[in-house]
């Protein structure tokens, strides 16, 4: 057999594809790999592979040239995901050949409600494995996922923290300056345990630094987690298994504000509490020590108000018993005077000077006072004593 020249090797090839796939487009199911992105040229290389297991059975380049390259920003953001490798797609491509660049998938369209679905299910497989292999930390209370982590008591302020951000990321800067910047004055002891938070590998560097906190030993009141920036993509490593178990078994209370304003992801669900952006975060913290300072104000009032009011209501009791007192006191000693003043006068009537006034004589006889007729003998000499003076008289008779 002679042999033939490449180049008419290859336009065999671009016929034999034009006849079969001209014109023609399909939705492919793939994985993404290799990717090699131009934004400012505005379009992407990348490879798309089938995998069963740990095993490639399939891979071929693909394009997305600049006349498509918006879907790629579309798909960001409807779905929250950076365009990057290892996700699985369902898009619209064609088939494209040259003799001198090869065979390539040309990319259209990206279905964004297929790689929603995914990343739901496979958010759903991580709560499933969570519920059934850590039954210890996470479980379902009619129809909502309970966590040891959320069961935590919290203390009656806020102030020990310890922050886990990005250094110097938008995150860390909004959080800090809230707190700083607060209207009552609140003072917070923040200890930073700064890391990646997004991309590959974030879940290990974020749980790193969790088990970091828990070898310190520092008593913390809490665990603040924040993510910003403004970009709402690549939030994958807040839904891994790993992440999971490490915030739902955490032993303080983790507070997540991780600026993901459309979905919830599984550390949102598990964690303590979690709010909106690293702001609200502070905010969260800010109005917690606030509700503490007014109750405390408000008991204190009510205390101030009960002791008025009981003293004013002890004023009057003893205003009342002193009225009371003065009174029994006063009927008590006029009671008694008039009682001294008939006894007086009793007494008075009973002295026997007055008594010899009224013309009675007390007779005695060598001192000893004589009561009886039958005491006196004839003979006898005894003494009569008057008002105004003693006689003596001799007993002539019974």
């Amino acid at each position: 057999m002679s042999p033939i020249r490449l180049s008419d090797l290859a336009y065999t090839i671009d016929a034999v594809l034009e006849e079969n796939f001209g014109g023609k487009a399909m939705w492919v199911l793939a994985e993404t790999s290799d990717i090699k992105n131009y934004p400012d040229r505005q379009y992407c290389f990348l490879g798309l592979v089938e995998r069963e297991g740990n095993q490639t059975v399939a891979k071929l380049d693909a394009v997305i040239w600049r006349k498509n390259y918006p879907i790629l920003r579309a798909f960001e953001a409807a779905t929250g995901v950076a365009f990057a490798r290892n996700i699985q797609l369902l898009m619209l491509v064609s088939v494209t050949y040259s003799p001198i660049y090869g065979m390539r998938l040309e990319i259209h369209q990206i279905d964004h409600a297929y790689t929603l679905g995914n990343i739901e299910r496979e958010r759903q497989a991580v709560l499933d494995t969570l519920v059934r292999e850590h039954s210890q930390y996470v479980w379902m209370d009619q129809g909502e996922y309970i966590t040891s982590n959320q069961m935590l008591d919290r203390p009656a302020v806020w102030q020990r923290i310890a922050l886990i951000t990005a250094p110097n990321s938008d995150g860390w800067r909004d959080f800090r300056q809230e707190l700083a910047n607060n209207a009552w004055g609140y003072q917070f002891a923040i200890d930073e345990y700064l890391t990646q938070v997004q991309g590959q590998g974030a879940d290990k560097a974020i749980c790193i630094q969790l088990e970091q906190i828990i070898r310190c030993q520092v008593p913390y009141d809490a665990v603040v987690i924040v993510r910003g920036g403004g970009s709402q993509l690549d939030f994958g490593a807040f839904d891994t298994l790993r992440m999971g178990v490490a915030i739902a078994s955490f032993p303080y209370p983790v507070l997540a504000g991780i600026g993901h304003d459309r979905n919830v992801s599984i550390t949102d669900m598990l964690c303590h509490q979690s709010v909106k952006t690293p702001t609200k975060a502070a905010v969260f913290l800010i109005e917690h020590n606030r509700l503490f300072e007014e109750n405390c104000l408000q008991m204190a009032y009510r205390v101030a108000e009960a002791s008025r009011v009981a003293m004013q209501s002890a004023r009057e009791e003893i205003d009342n018993l002193t009225d009371r007192f003065r009174y029994g006191t006063q009927t008590y000693l006029r009671n008694r005077h008039i009682e001294l003043t008939d006894k007086t006068t009793t007494i008075r009537h009973l002295d026997p000077i007055n008594v010899l006034r009224r013309g009675y004589a007390m007779l005695s006889r060598n001192g000893q006072i004589l009561t009886r007729a039958d005491a006196f003998q004839p003979g006898d000499t005894v003494e009569a004593q008057f008002a105004d003076g003693t006689i003596q008289l001799t007993v002539t008779g019974n």
